[in-house]
């Protein structure tokens, strides 16, 4: 009897041993499928067949050129230790949202495409333009020039754009293969998801150009301004939306074969309610139309000359710049378009511009943008990383209209007259 059990022991150990081995790696395995839901990537299937050229195109609404330096942000850095940065996107006048947005995808400058103000009105067309009127944003008559979309779609290709501004409209009666009516509360997340939804799709039904938006970082630097906590908050958020996508294009295999290029429309300006010029003081509003204002002016007059309105104005504050329409800087190229009013000015960095005077709050906005293009703290971002773009450059300043021009060169297209400078390409691509 104990001789037998003695003999038996080894045999119980190695069994129990056994057992506890195949526990553990059964533990590692789950471990490993766990972390790796943890990191929340869509499901996918590696790609077919390598992709044509495709580039996606994400704009960050706000993003100043500097904010890379502003928070940790390792997928943007792994974008520029992969890619090609500029030092700055330099915006057309206004240097607001939608005018830049469409500089960027049509290489005109605003006062060529005719987006010439966030709120701006024509002649031509009924009614006012704003950017949260759905039908105006629609309506194509708004819409001049060609943006890339189109160009693509009407030399063969697929394009899908979820927010682009111009989108929405059925320009030169093309729209995007793909797009949405502006959502502001569809989460950064779900959007990088569509992307990559799009990417999944038969070879013939998948687009060669992607565009998206993110607001996260305009809204921070409005509200609290350009070196508050919540923008550098924002800054991060965004952030992991691009790792997301990032992620996404390596769970696919398409490392390596997607252009990733991000853009944004402008940069941003710490304001004070300290500095405000009151319109009021200088001019009876009852007798103009203020178009824009707020740091740019765009001023028709109803029931006086506009050479009244331009002597009331002109020299009316040691911060504010006023033009007669066709007196405004050549650089501008804002003289010609029917939809610029008589009257365009302009306030000095860091100032605001109030048709009357404020009843200022704690909710008195403390980042603005609108000012002079050439004012630095209003050039943007340009980042590039993919097959076609230079691995590790950084590059002078260039102007937002450049871009086009760039892209349409990485897709294989034949650009639409624009006005950027072909030799940008040169600075950008392998």
């Amino acid at each position: 009897m104990d001789s037998a059990r003695v003999a038996a022991e080894p045999v119980s150990v190695a069994l129990t041993r056994a057992r506890s081995l195949a526990l553990a790696v059964a533990l590692l395995v789950a471990a490993v499928f766990a972390a790796a839901a943890c990191r929340s990537v869509p499901p996918a299937r590696p790609a077919a067949s390598p992709l044509p050229p495709t580039v996606i195109l994400l704009s960050i609404d706000g993003w100043r050129w500097d904010y890379h330096t502003k928070a940790p942000l390792p997928a943007v850095q792994r974008l520029i230790a992969g890619g090609v940065r500029a030092e700055g996107l330099v915006p057309g006048f206004p240097s607001k949202t939608f005018p830049n947005h469409y500089a960027i995808v049509t290489g005109l400058y605003p006062g060529h495409h005719g987006i010439v103000g966030n709120t701006m009105v024509d002649p031509a067309i009924p009614g006012r333009f704003a950017l949260s009127d759905r039908a105006q944003v629609g309506n194509a008559a708004w819409w001049g020039g060609e943006p890339l979309w189109v160009t693509a779609i009407r030399q063969g290709r697929r394009a899908a754009a979820l927010f682009w501004p111009g989108s929405e409209a059925p320009i030169g009666g093309v729209r995007p293969s793909e797009w949405a009516v502006y959502d502001e509360r569809l989460p950064n997340r779900d959007r990088v998801d569509r992307l990559l939804q799009w990417l999944d799709r038969p070879a013939a039904e998948r687009p060669v150009l992607l565009l998206s938006y993110f607001s996260d970082v305009d809204d921070a630097g409005h509200t609290f301004g350009p070196d508050s906590r919540q923008l550098r908050a924002a800054l991060i958020r965004v952030d992991r939306a691009i790792g997301r996508l990032l992620d996404g294009l390596e769970a696919r295999g398409l490392k390596g074969q997607v252009n990733v290029v991000l853009v944004s429309d402008h940069g941003m300006a710490a304001v004070s309610p300290a500095r405000v010029i009151v319109l009021s003081d200088y001019l009876d509003l009852a007798t103009v139309d203020v178009v824009d204002v707020n740091p740019n002016l765009a001023i028709a007059p109803k029931t006086v000359s506009a050479e009244e309105v331009y002597r009331r104005l002109a020299g009316a504050h040691p911060h504010l710049r006023v033009y007669r329409k066709a007196e405004t800087p050549p650089e501008w190229r804002f003289r010609d378009h029917p939809r610029i009013p008589a009257i365009v000015g302009v306030a000095d960095e860091g100032w605001s511009i109030a048709r009357r005077h404020l009843n200022v709050t704690a909710r008195f906005s403390r980042g603005a943008h609108g000012y002079d293009p050439q004012v630095r703290s209003m050039h943007g971002l340009f980042v590039a990383s993919g097959p076609a773009f230079r691995r590790g450059a950084v590059v002078p300043a260039f102007d937002s209209v450049d871009v086009y021009d760039v892209l349409a060169r990485v897709l294989g297209l034949t650009p639409a007259p624009n006005d950027g400078d072909p030799d940008v390409a040169a600075r950008l691509l392998r």
